[in-house]
């Protein structure tokens, strides 16, 4: 049969509040607001070198939210559902936006991985985020 056994991977975005916006706005200065700056160097990583002890570092200061599930068979898909859809296939937690370079996606063992310029980078398992 065609019955397909979707798995189920968390996404975890790194989201800034109007606040931090608008200290970026007023200042100029993507690094005064450590978040956004952690963001803006992994898009920059092109090579894919830095982008894994970016995300880890990133992750272990708090700058990531659990903003959605998605139901998905491989984490190509996942970065395919998180933005052209189908919608059912997202449990949305919170404001999220389209899957991008820097976000997390972690699956039902643990496995963590970050979205890069070109494919995923595992970040290592961590038990307590398996999706």
């Amino acid at each position: 049969s065609n019955e397909e056994i979707d798995m189920k991977f968390a996404i975890y975005q790194i989201q800034l509040t109007s606040a931090q916006r608008n200290t970026i706005n007023e200042s100029g200065d993507f690094d005064s607001v450590p978040a956004f700056a952690a963001k803006t160097k992994m898009s920059m990583d092109f090579s894919g070198d830095k982008i894994g002890g970016l995300a880890y570092d990133a992750f272990d200061a708090g700058y990531y939210t659990h903003v959605a599930n998605i139901e998905a068979n491989s984490l190509n898909e996942v970065f395919q559902i998180g933005n052209i859809g189908p919608e059912q296939n997202i449990e949305r937690l919170t404001r999220m936006s389209s899957i991008s370079v820097s976000n997390l996606i972690i699956d039902e063992e643990g496995d963590t991985f970050v979205v890069a310029t070109m494919g995923f980078v595992g970040i290592g398992v961590n038990k307590s985020l398996a999706a």
